[in-house]
């Protein structure tokens, strides 16, 4: 069927309280995308508009289509929550094709191939109504599809007699319905005295009656199940991932252990590369060919070379990595770091909205912010970049084949010339012209035999606290021995407690 000819109605007016959150469900990310983007995106690919029918956080819900989806979208609000049918009739001013596709907005699994086939067999059957079904071993919570007497009807789960309820052929709330027909009976349907609902399943049943064409076209469960509750939306993502990580394998990629591994939709991958244990591929994500990333690195937005290796526990964000670099393990790199072909990262190093420049190193326990590295550059381990005054962030620029020793402490803004050196233990807040040493540390002072008083002297120190103590101790005894014996009055054998008088009040004695 051509796309010109159909119209696309998507309901995500629901307040998801299955849920029990705030958030609608729609806005739940599954792999990296937000749940109501994915029959969108289905949409897009077959270049249909869409009429997207929002109730519940609809502000919310627009921001995130706008930005994300290329479809032409008309909004729609319902205000009240009044069941299918009048969701889709709060639409009618864009049923602007001859047929009209529906589909709910929590179906993140459906596929184009599904879609496909249900207008094609809606289109050579000439139906009046074509809609998905699926079969379950457990029919809760879905409407059931009841054929008999050569009729179609579907029943909803609140309005289900029991002699249907053992039915498994269900609704999954997919349809296509000729406008002409969608026009003349929407407003035929009847609220549900049940639910209060005006159900859109209910035209199948009027179709059926007038002996018109009603089309069922049967799908898989996993591809067309609903999203419901925060089990189902688990349920979901783990189909998903799987079909991610089986897609990938399939193009070469190894993963160690990849039930552990989350990855999301929008990432690539070349072939020969490994992904180990419990890493996390999140969007925007490209990684090269011969890549190793080790276990529990995160990488998102980020774009890696051919033959990187990224160690352990690393977490890179909206960065670019060259060929044949070493990053980590315990590296952080955020804000646009760009690091060339077989540089170095090493533990515990973290880079921010830095440039480092080929075959240059930065390996132990520094932080680099605002910085342009070089060629052939070697930082040494304990280094800082001091680019924060407290008010403004500024750059410090380390020319080709600098060398800084370690312990470094480099006070933006600066520039380090090509060749210069600095000395270890320096605070450097001057720039240092090309081929300098720059040593900015006080003068070391040796005094001869000082060691040995001043370790005498810290012994008598100790002695005399010790001695204090005791002191101390011994008149907090007294004190308290004193205090316990004025409080006494009592005769034991032939001693007596005597009365004596000290400033003028009377105080017991033994």
């Amino acid at each position: 069927m051509p796309a010109q000819s159909v119209r696309a109605v998507v309901l995500a007016a629901g307040k998801s309280t299955r849920f029990k959150r705030k958030k609608s469900k729609l806005l739940s990310k599954i792999c990296g995308r937000e749940m109501v983007l994915f029959p969108l995106k289905i949409l897009e690919k077959f270049k249909i508009p869409v009429a997207l029918v929002l109730g519940y956080q609809a502000d919310e819900i627009k921001e995130i289509v706008e930005k994300s989806c290329a479809v032409p979208v008309d909004y729609f609000l319902q205000h009240e929550r009044l069941g299918t049918g009048d969701a889709v009739l709060c639409s009618q001013e864009k049923w602007d094709q001859d047929n009209i596709l529906i589909l709910n907005g929590d179906v993140p699994l459906l596929t184009p191939e599904i879609i496909e086939d249900l207008l094609t067999r809606h289109e050579q059957e000439q139906a009046t109504i074509s809609f998905i079904a699926t079969r379950m071993i457990n029919p809760t919570g879905y409407g059931r599809v009841v054929e008999e007497n050569e009729k179609i009807k579907i029943i909803e789960e609140k309005d289900c007699p029991e002699k249907f309820r053992e039915i498994n052929k269900v609704n999954a709330g997919i349809y296509v319905i000729k406008r002409s027909f969608l026009e003349e009976s929407i407003n035929k349907l009847q609220k549900s005295s049940v639910s209060g609902e005006f159900y859109l399943t209910d035209l199948v049943a009027l179709a059926s009656d007038q002996g018109l064409k009603v089309q069922v076209v049967l799908a898989a469960f996993d591809a067309v199940r609903g999203v419901n509750t925060l089990q189902e939306l688990w349920a979901v993502e783990q189909v998903m991932r799987s079909n991610l990580i089986k897609h990938w394998m399939n193009n070469g990629v190894r993963f160690e252990l990849a039930q552990s591994i989350h990855i999301d939709i929008e990432v690539e991958i070349g072939p020969d590369s490994f992904i180990g244990t419990g890493a996390h591929i999140l969007n925007g994500t490209k990684i090269g060919e011969g890549c190793f990333v080790a276990a529990f690195t995160i990488l998102e937005n980020t774009t890696v070379g051919d033959e990187t290796t990224i160690h352990s526990h690393s977490v890179i964000q909206d960065s670019r990595i060259g060929n044949e670099v070493h990053i980590g393990p315990f590296a952080r790199l955020r804000n646009n770091v760009v690091i060339a072909d077989n540089a170095t990262v090493g533990n515990f190093v973290e880079i921010k909205n830095s440039s480092i420049g080929s075959k240059s190193k930065v390996k132990h326990l520094a932080y680099l912010g605002d910085t342009t590295v070089g060629k052939n550059v070697n930082i040494g381990a304990g280094t800082i970049v001091c680019n924060y005054d407290g008010f403004t962030k500024k750059p410090t620029i380390l020319e080709d084949d600098v060398f800084i020793g370690s312990n470094n402490t480099l006070v933006a803004p600066l520039i380090i010339g090509k060749g210069a050196y600095s000395a270890a233990g320096s605070t450097i807040t001057r720039d240092i012209p090309s081929g300098d040493l720059a040593i900015a540390r006080a003068r070391q002072e040796n005094k001869a035999g000082y060691a040995k008083k001043l370790k005498n002297k810290k012994i008598i120190s100790k002695a005399e606290s010790v001695s204090q103590l005791e002191c101390k101790k011994k008149d907090n005894l007294k004190f308290h021995f004193l205090g316990a014996v004025k409080t006494s009055s009592v005769k034991t054998g032939s001693v007596k407690t005597g009365s004596v008088e000290t400033n003028g009040k009377s105080e017991d004695r033994l």
